[in-house]
């Protein structure tokens, strides 16, 4: 069954049982392996006279993949210690106390937060795109 709906909504859940010719079949499948589609996949397409392209499969090396993951991660926790700097900063700021020249302004906090953030989401879409998803 599908886990994601087609353009009406709708998810595949009728069966339908059809007999084939084990050299048919065969060929059905040396077709749907060659372009890279699922034997269903192939002969809705034929039968509902849809294009049959071939489908790009990605070659994904799972260790960029995870390593990719933990770059996110990482700019997470330094989003979230900009934040606690920049809220120590406004703290410090409302007490009337006077905070050192070379110590970067809340506001150029923010922006880097904001910064690593874009990047993060990048980066997660790169990481859908490398496992041939498109966006969550």
């Amino acid at each position: 069954m599908a886990h994601y709906p087609n353009n009406n909504g709708e998810f595949k859940t009728k069966r339908v049982e059809t007999k084939w010719y084990p050299s048919d079949l065969a060929i059905i499948d040396r077709q749907a392996k060659r372009l890279n589609l699922t034997r269903t996949d192939y002969i809705t397409k034929c039968v509902l006279h849809k294009p049959v392209e071939k489908t790009h499969i990605f070659k994904v090396s799972w260790r960029t993949y995870r390593v990719m993951g933990e770059i996110a991660r990482e700019l997470k926790r330094i989003g979230n210690n900009i934040n606690q700097i920049a809220k120590v900063f406004n703290a410090k700021r409302l007490e009337g106390e006077k905070i050192p020249e070379n110590y970067p302004l809340p506001e150029e906090l923010s922006a880097i937060k904001s910064y690593t953030e874009c990047i993060n989401r990048e980066l997660n879409q790169i990481r859908l795109l490398v496992i041939g998803r498109k966006e969550k």
